[in-house]
């Protein structure tokens, strides 16, 4: 396996450990303020919500990187499917330099809102006092990761097309997935 292949893995295992530990902390903050809420009220701090929505956010912005790179994005392939196969290989093209060119677009606005949050010492309202640039930054970063892998998905439909990268059939790391009805036409 070449060191891209082995960063790749590293990236991709990273991406689910902040995705599922993000969420796991979410939920049991959830199940401690319904607990505490019924039992012992008095105990219930009133930044819990507040963080349950900044680590659940964060975990949702990051999972869009490994649904990019899979092709299993937000997208209308519902007719797109149905076009000829020629047809749908531009509309595949365009599709990824728009995402490509829209993920960059926000990233870097991204950055600017933490750069301006941080500069101003913007901090949240509850007793935490939870300096915000550090949740904004999940904007930028989320968005940066979907844009590395909206570069390499072009990069591999321009130079190393494959019929079965259309409609988000891409394999995953050379493990095969079944093609599309359309990617047969």
């Amino acid at each position: 396996i070449s060191n891209v292949n082995k960063l790749e893995k590293v990236w991709d295992k990273a991406e689910e450990l902040i995705i599922g530990v993000f969420s796991l902390i979410a939920l049991g903050l959830i199940v401690f303020e319904v607990v505490a809420r019924y039992f012992i009220p008095s105990i219930l701090p009133d930044w819990g919500a507040e963080l349950t929505t900044y680590l659940m956010i964060t975990a949702i912005l990051i999972a869009g990187s490994p649904l990019v790179l899979r092709g299993q994005h937000i997208r209308a392939d519902l007719f797109i499917r149905r076009f000829p196969q020629k047809l749908q290989v531009v509309t595949e093209a365009a599709n990824l330099l728009v995402g490509l060119i829209y993920c960059a677009i926000v990233a870097k606005f991204g950055w600017d809102v933490v750069v301006f949050a941080q500069m101003l010492d913007i901090r949240s309202y509850s007793s935490l006092q939870f300096p915000l640039w550090i949740f904004y930054v999940a904007l930028p970063l989320s968005f940066g990761l979907m844009t590395l892998r909206y570069l390499k998905r072009v990069y591999r439909f321009f130079f190393h097309f494959d019929v079965s990268q259309l409609l988000g059939n891409e394999p995953m790391h050379g493990v095969p997935q079944q093609q599309s009805r359309g990617a047969q036409d």
